[in-house]
């Protein structure tokens, strides 16, 4: 991708209360979209907006894994308010609720279509006619606060839709540590484990970047060093901060080169066993990195072995070879996975042998046709896809 995406980033001490400033004079509605979970920590951010002179709604109707129903809900919201601002604060699933109930809100047109096909660049948005999209993550793994994509459940047919647009890519984004001290441990492993899916994803993708790269590779090595630490304690505010910022570096990252086979598996589980987003990816990812090292790339895709190599080196694993520091480095991840206490295989995530034998067709179906099989830097076959869904369930690896 031959350009570079990114909101304002305002991170650091007092971030938050630089959000006033920031859009002051920007217009006199705001509508806050949230989950019933967070929406008792909103008060702060009303509070800010209205001394600058906005007029605020919250609507709390976000849940886990978003379906497009509850996105047309909150764009209904939106459209009864008319807002100038769209924000959306909490995990990846309520920053991707408000994302598409934006996008319905300046495209009607687009809520009475046919909603069985995703959003993908080649249609024509034209966003902001009514108003601009504010991201408040409280949790540090999605990367949805700086990404263009925004991903919802269609329900009928058990698959994932994916909004990936360049007009979707937030405004802004407003890191504030506070909001993620706390988060359960579970949670707390799973978005951390995404953190580095999106990373190492974006590193070996067909659509990697010079300027990608190096966004990548910082956002792996911070998680590899921190996320145990924020995992042991949940309380250290620089482990929180840290992790708070790799997400964000990560999603810089991958939301400019794009992932790859970890997610197109990671979607498809979700989907069918609506298993957490991080989860199921992180249960994925060292299966696709151990495919994609061990088939030929494409025609000028990046070489997995070479980047793996380069990555192993980068986060300090000492490797005489690129094919000794791949397997290093994959070993790496089912560690840092083990110590966060995170399934390492689908049968450890409570699926069961009959579920997987009756879901198998479908799986591979919603993964053959998942958009980032098209970032993947090597072929990937129906009947290979049928073996690395196999060997995620049985936790075989070679």
């Amino acid at each position: 991708m031959p350009y570079f995406l990114s909101p304002k980033v305002l991170f650091g001490k007092g971030a938050m209360k630089r959000l006033g400033s920031e859009i002051e004079g920007k217009g006199s509605r705001a509508v806050l979209i949230t989950d019933n979970t967070m929406v008792k920590f909103c008060e702060k951010i009303v509070v800010i907006l209205e001394n600058v002179g906005y007029e605020v709604k919250v609507w709390d109707g976000a849940e886990p894994d978003p379906s497009i129903e509850v996105a047309l809900e909150g764009s209904k919201i939106l459209i009864d308010f008319n807002p100038h601002w769209v924000i959306g604060f909490g995990g990846g699933s309520a920053i991707d609720t408000a994302k598409a109930a934006w996008v319905f809100y300046e495209r009607p047109d687009l809520a009475s279509g046919d909603l069985s096909k995703s959003i993908v660049p080649k249609i024509r948005l034209n966003l902001r006619q009514k108003a601009r999209f504010l991201s408040i993550p409280t949790t540090s793994g999605t990367g949805a606060d700086v990404t263009w994509v925004a991903v919802l459940t269609d329900t009928t047919k058990n698959k994932k839709l994916i909004f990936a647009h360049n007009d979707i890519v937030p405004d802004i984004s407003v890191l504030d540590v506070e909001l993620t001290l706390g988060m359960p441990k579970a949670l707390t492993a799973s978005t951390g484990v995404d953190v580095l899916c999106h990373a190492v994803d974006g590193y070996t993708s067909r659509q990697r970047t010079d300027f990608s790269d190096g966004l990548c590779l910082q956002a792996m090595k911070m998680t590899f060093y921190w996320l145990p630490k924020t995992y042991e304690d949940g309380s250290n505010f620089t482990a929180r901060e840290k992790m708070q910022n790799a997400a964000t570096i990560a999603g810089l990252g991958f939301g400019n080169s794009n992932t790859g086979l970890s997610h197109a598996l990671g979607h498809s589980v979700g989907a069918l066993f609506h298993l957490p987003h991080g989860r199921a990816t992180g249960i994925a990812l060292p299966y696709s990195l151990e495919f994609i090292a061990s088939n030929p790339p494409l025609d000028h895709a990046p070489y997995p072995v070479e980047r793996l190599g380069t990555a192993a080196r980068f986060v300090g694993i000492d490797a005489r070879t690129n094919q000794e520091g791949t397997q290093a480095f994959i070993q790496k991840i089912r560690d840092l996975e083990r110590k966060v206490e995170e399934p390492l295989s689908l049968k450890d995530a409570g699926i069961t042998e009959e579920q997987m034998d009756k879901s198998m067709e479908a799986l591979v179906s919603l993964a053959i046709k998942d958009p980032n099989m098209y970032t993947t830097p090597c072929k990937c076959s129906t009947e290979a896809l049928r073996q690395l869904f196999k060997d995620m369930w049985a936790g075989e690896w070679t």
